[in-house]
C-alpha cells in the first residue's frame, strides 16, 4: 500500500505490517463470519456509529436483495469495555435501522438473515478464542448475565 511505500523509503516498519506483530494471518474459525453486530458486541470500544436505511427487495430471495444506505460517523473513544459482550440493550445507542417496504408491515422475522443478526453462541466462541489469543483481550471478563439476552442461534 502507499503507507507501506512511504515508511521504506525512509526505513521505517508500517505501523500495520506483519513486522510490527500486526498480522494474524487467515482468520481463526472462531471468528470468521461473524455479523456486524457480533463484531459491535464483543469490541472493546467503539469509533463510529451507524444508521442504516433497508429498501425490502422483490422475489423469493427478496431478504438477500434489500438494498439501502448506510452513514457511518466518527465517535469519540472514551474507555475500553472490561466486560464483554455489550449488554444488548447497547445496540439501541450504536445503530438504527429504519427498514422502508410498500407492502408489508416490519416484522422481526426480516432480520433473522441479516448483518443485523447476534446469535449467542457466536458470541462466546469469539470472546473466548480473542480472551485467549488476543493481548488486547487477556482481561477482559466475559458477561454471563448480558450474554444470556442474547437470542440463540
Amino acid at each position: 500500500c502507499a503507507r507501506c511505500v512511504k515508511n521504506a523509503k525512509f526505513f521505517k516498519i508500517p505501523l500495520l505490517s506483519w513486522a510490527n506483530g500486526c498480522w494474524i494471518g487467515s482468520t481463526p474459525a472462531e471468528l470468521a463470519g461473524l455479523t456486524y453486530l457480533e463484531e459491535l458486541v464483543i469490541a472493546r470500544a467503539h469509533t463510529t456509529k451507524c444508521w442504516v436505511k433497508l429498501n425490502q427487495g422483490k422475489g423469493p430471495l427478496a431478504q438477500r436483495a434489500a438494498s439501502g444506505n448506510v452513514c457511518i460517523h466518527p465517535h469519540e473513544i472514551t474507555d475500553l469495555a472490561t466486560r464483554l459482550p455489550r449488554p444488548i440493550s447497547t445496540l439501541y445507542d450504536e445503530i438504527a435501522v429504519m427498514f422502508v417496504s410498500n407492502d408489508q408491515p416490519a416484522l422481526p422475522d426480516i432480520f433473522k438473515r441479516t448483518p443485523f443478526l447476534v446469535r449467542r453462541g457466536r458470541i462466546l466462541k469469539a470472546l473466548n478464542w480473542l480472551k485467549g489469543h488476543n493481548r488486547f483481550y487477556y482481561d477482559i471478563e466475559i458477561d454471563e448475565d448480558a450474554l444470556k439476552d442474547y437470542p440463540d442461534e
